[in-house]
Parts: C-alpha cells; structure tokens; sequence
C-alpha cells in the first residue's frame, strides 16, 4: 500500500544533457525501515532530484517486490531526465554480509535471510547493487550532509549515529567510512543485554536495551489510540501524571545508556540522534540531557567526556538514509 502518490520532490533542473557534453550519471538509494521505505534518486553532485515513499512490507517475497517496483520508478525517473543510472543502493535492516549482499535477521521485518544484491542484481542486469545495514547508510548520509561545508563540517570527522526507531542500533563513520567489525555487527547496541527490566526480546535475549529504548518498545509501554506515544507520553509527564513520568523516566535512562555506550566504545567526535522517535525534538533531547548531565554530577570521569557537547538531532528534512544508501553505491562504482 502506497504511503504517497507518485515520485516526489523534483529538485533543480540539471545541465548538460544534450548539449554534447558526457552523459551525466544517477545513483538510486533506497532506506528501508521497520515500517516505512524512502528512495531517492542523486545526481554526479550528490543532488537529490527525485524520491519515493512507500510502507514496507513484511517477509522476503512481499520486500522484495516492492524494492524492485521503487527502484523501476526511480529508474524511469533517470532515464526521463536523460542520466545514466550508475549504482543501487539500499539500506537494510538486519546483519549484512558484506562479500554477498545477503540480509539476515531482519526481525522487525519478518525476514530471517534473503539473498538481496543477488536478486537486484538479476532484476537489473548490468547495474551494481551495494547493500549496507540502515543504520550505517544512514550514519554515512548524516555524515556526508554534515560535512559538505560549514561550521559542522569539522566536527563530523568521526561520527556515531545512534537510531531510536523501530529497533536500536548504531553506526560509525570515520573519515567517510562505514567501520563494521570482522562480522558486520559493530553498533548492534540495541542488542546489549543490559537493560535491567527484563523485558524479552525478538533476538533471544532478555534484557536488551531495544527492549525499552526504541519506538516499537513505547508503543508497547505507552500505546495510545491516536497520534504517537512519545510525545503524548512527554506532554501527560508535564501535566503531573505519575505513570507518565515513571515510563519517561525508563526510557531515557534506557536512550542515556545507549549514548554512554556508544561514547565509551568509539569515542566520536559527533554523536548524531535520529530514527523515529527523535521526530519528538527538542523536547525528547533536553530530557536526554538533563539524564546525561546527572550521570556526570556523580562521575568525574563521565563529567570530562562532555557528552552533551557532542549531541545533535539528526539533520531536518534530510532522507540521509537514502542519501547514505545512495553514497554507498557511489563509494563502490567510483
């Protein structure tokens, strides 16, 4: 079922097409989610100049028809603007092995294994796939947002970014490249079984941090009938709800933990905060904040990381998981 209409977001127009000069190339990158999927299609100049926004499906047969069908209208898209499509990108969630683009574990998406670039690959003869995890895609698009110039290009040198969206998991870029471990499991945080409620989790364990610091864990400690829990759940806490605020209160500890960890392991320059439920914004961050700022009251040593120094929202209105699926494909066909 389609989330918007048609391809969206037509950018500038591009030069050089017809006028004798080479054939400019395209890149489609495609993140896909827990719940939803985004395309874009980018230019020679990193410009994204068409996108699609579509649910994701659950199961191997159901995904896998519906990447195919996103990337044939991205496609078209290029080839209507005269561009040589040069690369596909997609960003997965799950354990990727980095030789054959195969997913594993997909649990949020019902998908024990499946042979992705593979299949691309053969739906799209003579175009190369690239397949990264979608947290790294989207550290990468963050990353390459942040360091096309300005004042916060600097600091994203080496930069985590720590997804609280559907499930929890980090991604790690140093100096414009995804760091993944001899398995492909580094950032898997959300997998750390040091929360101290308990709760089971879909990997096996008990007791992971995704278990209370992710999006699909408040929807189930704090549903609601409309709208999204979070910020219903920060608004009832403001208003003097005690249950509220003791939910709250779980859950940041549980989002400070996974910050701390990430600090503690890889020591970034800039740690980035996205996924769904950072949508809430600055309301969300201040009480991240504010837990962070009394775990150092108590620790000298925590106090000199200056953690909340290195914090920021996710960049707005940027698709820099597909922009990071996309920079993938590009990395690997320049």
């Amino acid at each position: 079922m389609s989330v918007s209409g048609e391809v969206l977001d037509f950018g500038r127009p591009l030069e050089g097409i017809g006028d004798g000069r080479p054939q400019q190339r395209s890149h489609i990158g495609i993140d896909v989610g827990g719940t939803k999927m985004e395309g874009v299609l980018i230019d020679d100049a990193g410009g994204v100049i068409a996108s699609d926004r579509r649910e994701s499906l659950q199961g191997e047969e159901a995904l896998s028809r519906e990447l195919t069908a996103m990337t044939t209208r991205l496609r078209e898209e290029s080839e209507k603007r005269g561009l040589r499509l040069s690369g596909i990108g997609i960003g997965m969630p799950g354990r990727i092995d980095p030789h054959s683009g195969d997913v594993f574990h997909a649990v949020n998406l019902s998908i024990a294994g499946l042979r992705l670039r593979s299949g691309l690959e053969h739906s799209f003869p003579g175009i190369p796939v690239a397949v990264e995890n979608d947290v790294n895609a989207a550290a990468l698009g963050a990353w390459t947002v942040l360091s096309g110039g300005g004042a916060d290009a600097a600091e994203a040198s080496n930069l985590a970014f720590v997804n609280f969206g559907t499930g929890l998991a980090c991604g790690i870029v140093q100096s414009g490249t995804v760091f993944h471990g001899v398995s492909g499991a580094a950032g898997e945080i959300g997998h750390l079984p040091i929360e101290t409620h308990g709760f089971a989790c879909k990997c096996g364990q008990s007791g992971c941090l995704e278990t209370v610091a992710s999006g699909s864990a408040v929807s189930r400690l704090w549903p609601v009938a409309d709208g999204y829990p979070m910020p219903d759940m920060i608004r009832r806490s403001e208003e003097g709800d005690g249950h509220a605020e003791e939910t709250l209160d779980m859950v940041v500890q549980a989002m400070s933990l996974a910050i701390l960890t990430v600090a503690l392991s890889f020591d970034p320059d800039r740690i980035v905060l996205g996924g769904g439920m950072m949508k809430t914004g600055e309301a969300l961050l201040k009480r991240i904040v504010r837990n962070l700022q009394a775990r150092e009251s108590g620790s000298a040593f925590i106090a000199s990381l200056h953690l909340s120094e290195r914090l920021s929202l996710s960049p707005p209105g940027q698709a820099i998981g597909a922009i990071g699926a996309a920079a993938v494909s590009w990395q690997q066909t320049v």
